[in-house]
């Protein structure tokens, strides 16, 4: 069993959800219990595949941030005679 507290406004709101809807307290609490705590252990699509993104093959961690650079090196070494 649990007890809760609620704020005048929440206990409100709850109360005029479970009239309109003719739900019991209890089972718009349990719903709702379920429905977060189903919503909280899902994995993100980012932790999904964390362990792929990054270095890929080349190993290398820093290719976006360092692009600019390698693409000069690689048109200096192949223009320059």
């Amino acid at each position: 069993m649990l007890t809760t507290r609620l704020t005048s406004s929440e206990e409100k709101k709850l109360t005029e959800y479970c009239e309109k809807n003719g739900l019991s307290k209890s089972q718009v609490v349990k719903e709702a219990l379920t429905q977060y705590l189903t919503k909280k252990s899902e994995v993100s699509a980012y932790e999904s595949g964390q362990d792929l993104f990054g270095a890929a093959s080349s190993n290398d961690t820093d290719r976006s941030t360092t692009y600019k650079k390698r693409l000069k090196k690689m048109l200096n070494e192949k223009h320059s005679h």
